[in-house]
């Protein structure tokens, strides 16, 4: 028997969405039409996809059957839907959930009439339900009451409200096969016997729980299963579990298919004895303990502030009394709580983690002994954190901001220094729901600062904004009024200049299930020590503060000398874009995202490099509108200028840390934020001598930059080498994309090619699509994406597996995560997950894109991944090179592929010729034309691609891990029956449904005579599929064309205050004149015109302005002293030609006077 429910709400369950199920006696529950149900059951069905494979939630599966007495039934089947009034769906509160011991009625749903059109519809809750229907009822207490009992079993569903419930209840179901009973008498003992049990399926339509409730189970399979007496023993005991069908995979719970299946009812994993919890909307989530003696354990968060301070509720073993448990976090050993038999709770102390990406969790219930419980925990940097503690700024008062600067220059132009921070009022929010689930719970609102120089750091409170504030989730106050911690540091003003905000519980939190603990995002504490700065440095304690950095940071080491050579600026926006190995968007100005940019106003879009120097120092690069370089020695020495331009600058510290992140400058966020960002606002915001900064901090060039190669997949397998070759290949299998051996790289990207769905005219298509990658560089983590299948795309459009743990990207804080040798990004505004990036620290990356139901992928490689000889190789000294690095076995010795090291596979051969681009693993050549004739393509698929499958290159691992093979079976990829369409138009492939879809004169308009197109269009017979093959060809080819340019750069030309250039954007390219002018108040001196030519300037003074005042007056002084040089020397000549012609004269009387005498 099976019965049809239709549902008026989405039920999420294993990657899919339903709003209809079927109830079967047997005791499940379905979502599609089992194609068998009689035992023996075998899930998911080995013989998918020829046969179904059913989506199903086995609540005690076996052959069982409606027990009567006499002809009295004593068996039923029951079901309710159970609804909110659709105008409390989403009414949560977390802090009115009602203790159910309290006599006061409930405050989290409103009491009192509820009106509908229909007058009929008049009643309170309390106490009553409103029927609508048939099976329906709407009942917000019943829900309550589910929702209560699943959070306090369940970690991480405090935030989640059940606003829909099916309950489904087979009572007194008897064993198939079983013996009818007539006689009357045994009508009590007959029920006894019987199997009495329930499921309730709870969902807000994002999260699903299924609580299994069992009564009485008295057999435990059926007759046709081979039960010898009374319904135990047989071949196969009954099934409890969950079937995501359609391959996706089957999870069971404790007792199943176990001839003690009568123990669900003694045991459970709540409380509750035979109740039992799962989540089960996306994966399946075990709820509540169990009594094993070893496994995983559940956290009541799975992402959590480097900072640390937060608390953690496990789940995991069932916890006795007497049970000493600790928690291993990473390298911290740490003392938890047992709060109830099923949760503990255990609290990462502040001022100890200082990294960040995955760490190990464990778990011990004997003091340490023993740790066989164990999870993952990803540690988020606190500049990427959720934002739990918000700094709220007031748009209509500047002065009310948090990074509130030069306040000695307001509109009025009337307001001193000290009045403007004396009427300032700044706010902050938290989450004051999740903080703590005691209404009563005050909180502290403290101050912690970080300060940090070349051999350790600090992280210490200094000082307090509130005690015991009442949690009600704002707070404004006047900086001025805040008063001194005497217990604090009291020479804290000399080193913390910046900090966090801490909110934490004030009470005790052991019993608290809240999180103890939020933080703010890092926030200058101008606004906190400006009166003790005053004090102690006078009215100009801002300037004193930039000087004091400017030398401190000036006798430290010169990082941009190792950071500079190894990673330069991308000249362009486009080659920016295209580089997503070694850049990728800054968090805060993304172009694609939050477009802050608090610290490079004007700047279109910034990149950040990917990775560090060893030194810790990461580069930033800033475009402009017009997408050139913004270079910080074009800055106007004017404090106004800094509204709408600043430029990005090299980092001391990458914001993202680096290893080995507990010391400086490698501490992630805190150290950028220490050595880079604290002293722009300091030099920048509050002295507005921004000069001091940027003489420190100097855009790096872009002319040693190479941008990298990319080559791409998309459609149905068409092919774009790295050196241009186009080709198509319909392979079906696992095959190499693209691999490289070498001293300096061991990449490795592998793709999974597998049949579309059938056509409209129910055909096999004849073609194959990208469905998954592998892919691993250096020894690093391996990543692995899958597209998903029909119907599981409705939240999440690709699967990602990193080490095969699954991570998700689908909030804010988890856009970037981090892990070993290779980090994952997806765009800000992409909550479905259908683009990832995935960059590794060699510069190697991949950009995959989702599109229904298949992957296209951009692969950019930098130059280091060119062909290489072998020969001009030194080798190394140190002894485990050779350990780690070993030229590919598969290449052959005596050809050219034996003296290159070369990146090779279906992506070709990257060394800039075209012509060798099919290279074969024995080092054949094949060669293509495109558009590719029936002839081209058969002999790439044959002597090229089908050389490049997996299972016929033994020595070559697999990357793709077996338990991540869904959704087709993977037998079915050695079909050896299966042969591609090599050519569309030729009539013997035409096909006479075909024709009622579409018309060849049909495809030759809609593909513009792009051949991709057109076989796609053919081939699947789908419209959508064809114009998405068109988009992305031309979007790829736009990338390769724009970003692979190698542009020749000649830097910015030095120039001093007062200087304008024309153009005004940063275009320092090849060809470029730059016109220099002055402002009106200055003169030009130096050359006013310079081009740049093959990377260098034209010759010339560089230029330089001086005032018109000083020009006029060393003009007039000069004029001055010229014509006194003149009148001197009319002088001179005058008194040197009177006293010549005196000397002359006594000469002439001396020589007549001697004459005389003679």
């Amino acid at each position: 028997m099976d019965k049809q429910i239709d549902l008026d709400f989405f039920l999420p369950y294993y990657g899919f969405r339903f709003n209809y199920t079927f109830i079967f006696q047997e005791g499940f529950v379905a979502f599609s039409h089992p194609w068998y149900v009689q035992p023996p059951y075998s899930f998911p069905n080995p013989h998918w996809p020829s046969k179904p494979d059913p989506s199903l939630i086995a609540v005690f599966m076996a052959e069982q059957q409606m027990q009567h007495v006499g002809d009295q039934r004593i068996s039923n089947v029951w079901f309710r839907i159970i609804e909110r009034p659709t105008n409390l769906i989403g009414y949560n509160n977390l802090q009115l959930d009602v203790d159910e011991k309290s006599t006061e009625p409930s405050l989290r749903q409103p009491l009192g009439v509820y009106s509908y059109e229909d007058a009929r519809f008049y009643r309170t809750y309390r106490g009553r339900q409103l029927k609508t229907q048939q099976g329906r009822l709407e009942d917000p207490e019943m829900l309550d009451r589910i929702t209560r009992d699943i959070r306090d079993s369940m970690v991480g569903a405090r935030g989640w409200k059940a606003d829909y419930a099916l309950i489904v209840t087979w009572e007194r179901m008897s064993y198939g096969g079983a013996p009818k009973v007539t006689d009357m008498s045994k009508y009590e003992q007959a029920k006894r016997w019987q199997n009495t049990y329930q499921m309730v399926l709870a969902t807000d339509e994002i999260r699903t729980y299924c609580m299994l409730n069992y009564a009485n189970i008295n057999w435990t399979s059926s007759s046709q299963s081979g039960a010898l007496t009374r319904g135990r023993g047989g071949k196969q005991s009954a099934l409890v579990g969950f079937n995501g069908g359609n391959g996706t995979g089957f999870y069971q719970l404790p007792f199943s298919s176990e001839g003690n299946s009568y123990k669900l009812v003694q045991f459970g994993s709540t409380q509750v004895a035979g109740r039992w919890l799962a989540r089960i909307d996306e994966q399946i989530q075990y709820g509540g303990c169990t009594n094993d003696s070893r496994g995983l354990i559940e956290l009541s968060q799975q992402y959590g502030n480097m900072l640390g301070g937060f608390a953690l509720n496990v789940t995991g073993p069932c916890l006795r009394p007497n049970d000493v448990i600790k928690m291993q976090f990473d390298e911290i050993t740490v003392d938890c709580e047992r709060m109830d038999m099923v949760m503990a709770r255990c609290v990462i102390p502040t001022n100890s983690v200082f990294k960040i990406g995955h760490v190990d969790v464990k778990l011990s219930v004997d003091a340490g002994k023993n740790y066989p419980w164990w999870t993952k925990f990803y540690i988020i940097q606190p500049g990427l954190a959720r934002r739990r503690v918000n700094l709220i700024n007031d748009p209509r008062e500047p002065m009310n901001n948090w990074n509130f600067y030069d306040p000695q220059r307001l509109s009025s132009g009337l307001m001193l220094q000290e009045n403007a921070y004396k009427y300032q009022n700044l706010t902050l929010s938290w989450e004051w729901e999740n903080i703590t689930a005691n209404t009563n719970t005050a909180v502290d609102i403290t101050l912690w600062g970080y300060w940090e120089d070349t051999e350790g750091h600090s992280f210490k409170q200094i000082g307090y904004i509130a005690k015991r504030h009442p949690n009600n989730g704002i707070l404004s106050f006047t900086p001025r009024n805040l008063e001194v911690d005497l217990e604090g540091d009291l020479d804290a003003w000399r080193f913390y200049q910046g900090g966090v905000i801490q909110v934490r519980a004030a009470d005790t939190w052991l019993e608290d299930k809240g999180d103890r603990m939020h933080w703010s995002m890092p926030i200058p504490f101008g606004w906190f020590f400006y009166k003790k700065w005053e004090y102690e440095y006078g009215r100009e304690w801002a300037l004193q503060l930039c000087q004091q950095w400017f030398d401190y940071d000036g006798r430290r080491e010169n990082f941009v000398m190792e950071l500079e050579p190894k990673i330069p600026c991308p000249c362009t926006l486009d080659q920016a874009l295209l580089d997503i190995g070694r850049f990728t968007a800054l968090p805060d100005c993304d172009m694609f995202g939050d477009h802050r940019c608090h610290y490079t106003q004007g700047a279109q879009h910034c990149v950040l490099s990917a990775a560090s120097v060893w030194t810790g120092a990461g580069q930033t690069c800033c475009y402009d509108w017009d997408g050139w370089l913004m270079f910080s020695d074009d800055f106007e020495y004017n404090d106004q200028y800094l509204r709408f331009y600043s430029a990005g600058v090299p980092y001391r510290a990458h914001p993202f840390g680096a290893f080995p992140y507990k010391r400086p400058p490698y501490v992630p966020t805190m150290s950028n934020f220490f050595n880079d960002l604290l002293p722009y606002d300091i030099c920048c915001k509050w002295a507005g001598h921004c000069e001091f900064y940027f003489w420190r901090r100097q855009t790096s060039t872009c002319q040693e930059y190479k941008p990298p190669t990319i080559g791409f997949v998309y459609g149905e397998n068409h092919f774009v080498t790295y050196d241009g070759t186009r080709y198509s290949f319909h392979g079906k299998g696992f095959y190499v994309l693209s691999m490289m051996k070498s001293p300096r790289h061991d990449f490795m990207l592998q793709a999974r090619f597998e049949q579309p769905p059938e056509t409209l005219w129910e055909e096999r298509v004849r073609s194959t699509v990208m469905t998954g990658l592998a892919v691993r560089d250096n020894q690093s983590s391996v990543v692995q994406v899958f597209a998903r299948k029909d119907h599981r795309r409705w939240r999440y459009r690709t699967d990602v597996y990193v080490d095969g743990e699954r991570i998700f990207f689908d909030m804010p804080w988890k856009k970037i995560q981090t892990f070993s040798g290779v980090t994952i990004r997806s765009p800000p505004r992409n909550m479905n997950q259908s683009e990832i990036e995935v960059m590794f620290a060699s510069g190697a990356s991949l950009r995959i894109e989702e599109s229904r139901g298949l992957l296209n992928v951009v692969v950019a490689l930098p130059a280091s991944f060119n062909e290489t000889d072998w020969r001009s190789w030194n080798e190394p000294e140190e002894p485990f090179f050779w350990e780690t690095t070993t030229q590919a076995p598969l290449l052959s010795r005596y050809d050219k592929c034996s003296t290159q090291y070369r990146t090779v596979g279906l992506l070709g051969t990257f060394n800039g010729d075209p012509y060798d681009d099919l290279t074969t693993p024995d080092c054949m050549e094949i060669r293509t034309s495109y558009p590719q004739t029936e002839a081209d393509a058969r002999n790439v698929y044959y002597e090229f691609g089908e050389k490049w499958r997996l299972d016929r290159n033994l020595h070559i691992a697999s990357l793709f891990q077996p338990e991540h093979k869904p959704i087709y079976d993977p037998l079915s990829f050695a079909d050896d029956r299966y042969s591609p369409l090599f050519d569309p138009w030729l009539h013997s492939n035409y096909s006479s449904w075909s024709g009622l879809i579409f018309s060849r004169e049909e495809v030759k308009v809609l593909c513009q005579g792009v051949p991709a197109c057109e076989y796609d269009f053919m081939s699947s017979g789908r419209r959508e599929d064809a114009l998405d093959t068109l988009e992305y060809e031309r979007k790829f080819e736009l990338k390769k064309q724009k970003g692979e340019i190698r542009v020749q750069s000649c830097g910015p030309l030095v120039k001093s205050k007062g200087v304008l250039k024309y153009p005004s954007g940063n275009n320092y390219l090849h060809g470029i004149t730059v016109t220099f002018s002055c402002k009106p108040e200055y003169f030009l001196h130096g050359e006013q015109q310079r081009t740049c030519v093959n990377g260098t300037w034209s010759p010339g003074w560089w230029p330089w302005c001086r005032e018109r005042t000083e020009e006029t007056a060393l003009k007039w002084m000069t004029g001055i002293l010229s014509s006194v040089a003149i009148i001197l020397a009319i002088v001179v000549v005058f008194i040197w030609c009177a006293m010549e012609g005196r000397r002359r004269q006594r000469d002439f009387i001396r020589g007549r006077k001697m004459h005389s005498s003679l």
